[in-house]
């Protein structure tokens, strides 16, 4: 039987390419080749002249007026816009208000809703000031959406570990992301090595970690810094940010890019840095590990995978980050052995056959072309 399936994502990935909607574009490219589902996007943020293959977009709200405070005042539209689709399966990425107005929906109408879980901060307990009324509202909702979702999908062990603590009904289950599997780009053992970072430019990403990391290497004319990310209005921050960047002559400002760029990026790239204060499991991570890069992450390491599970470095500092980055720059079979275990470890437990794992969560048909269906690529 078709399934109507509503994914409910922040932002349309024409809009935004953000991690969420990288795994939003994977899973409708997939789905749409392989089974019967009817899929509706659901958002808040899409590009108007973007025509969609297969799948509808449905936008239900702005980011105008108070809205900007809070996605809890998105509670009669999100509502009014499922009671009109009226889904079988609803999908949610990111932990918001959305997550419990979703899950109110769904106890009320007798639908599934999956919680998909996109970071580290959403199942940890929350110390908010009662000085911030918005966000203690956005707590609430998405605690309601925890204690009601049908089901919540963790990306990683530690997720899954946390929600126990503080919802021990809930009902969790471990699917790591999912990425299409990229040629054997191997290393091309260039004389100039590339170091690159790759966020939106927000201050939860720590860009000024890596610009600092970059100066400290200027006197090496061997090492170039590469910087990728969509800039936001941050106002002030955001101006000081780029001005450190262009003051910054080893490091080079690319921008927003397309996934397919960042990949093109990333087979020329020796190392990839992190330096978020937090992530949930981030999907630069993998795409680095795909195309034998190491990781070297100032905090964010995900299930121990780079301090006990050999795919790159953690510092917790950011002395360190420049003595490791410095001396895996200088110790190249060192980086090919970490990059050799990173693509096997990668290509084992995040390709795209964790969606066939979603499909039989979500009860989905093959389609009757599935056999002779090539994978379907959104515009």
């Amino acid at each position: 039987m078709r399934v109507k399936l509503c994914i409910l994502v922040p932002a349309h990935w024409e809009a935004q390419m953000g991690g969420s909607q990288y795994q939003a574009k994977v899973l409708i490219d997939y789905l749409l080749a392989r089974y019967d589902v009817d899929i509706v996007y659901l958002t808040i943020w899409a590009d108007p002249a973007f025509t969609p293959e297969g799948y509808r977009i449905v936008p239900f709200s702005d980011r105008r007026g108070l809205r900007r405070y809070g996605s809890f005042f998105d509670v009669v539209r999100l509502y009014r816009a499922l009671s009109r689709e009226r889904p079988d399966i609803i999908l949610q990425f990111v932990g918001s208000a959305h997550t419990g107005i979703a899950a109110l929906y769904a106890r009320r109408h007798g639908c599934k809703m999956i919680w998909r879980v996109t970071n580290d901060p959403s199942v940890e307990p929350a110390t908010v000031s009662w000085r911030k009324p918005h966000i203690i509202l956005e707590r609430l909702f998405l605690d309601f959406g925890i204690r009601n979702a049908t089901l919540i999908l963790a990306q990683t062990q530690y997720q899954r570990t946390r929600l126990a603590e503080s919802f021990p009904n809930a009902p969790v289950q471990v699917l790591p992301n999912f990425h299409p599997t990229p040629p054997d780009c191997g290393r091309n053992g260039a004389v100039v090595k590339q170091v690159a970072w790759v966020a939106n430019l927000k201050p939860l990403k720590n860009p000024s970690a890596f610009v600092r990391l970059a100066r400290r290497f200027a006197h090496r004319s061997d090492i170039r810094f590469v910087m990728i990310g969509d800039t936001f209005d941050e106002g002030d921050w955001m101006r000081r940010q780029l001005e450190d960047i262009a003051a910054t002559p080893n490091l080079e400002y690319r921008g927003a890019l397309s996934q397919a760029a960042v990949n093109s990026v990333l087979e020329h790239t020796d190392l990839l840095v992190n330096t978020s204060d937090y992530e949930g499991l981030s999907n630069t991570f993998i795409q680095a590990w795909m195309r034998r890069v190491p990781v070297v992450s100032l905090r964010v390491d995900p299930d121990r995978l780079l301090s006990s599970g050999g795919l790159g470095v953690v510092t917790g500092d950011e002395d360190a980050l420049y003595d490791r980055v410095a001396a895996l720059l200088g110790d190249s079979d060192r980086c090919a052995a970490i990059g050799a275990r990173a693509r096997r470890y990668a290509l084992e437990h995040y390709a795209e056959s964790n969606i066939e794992t979603l499909a039989r969560l979500l009860h989905l048909a093959r389609g009757l072309t599935a056999d002779l269906a090539a994978p379907r690529a959104s515009r």
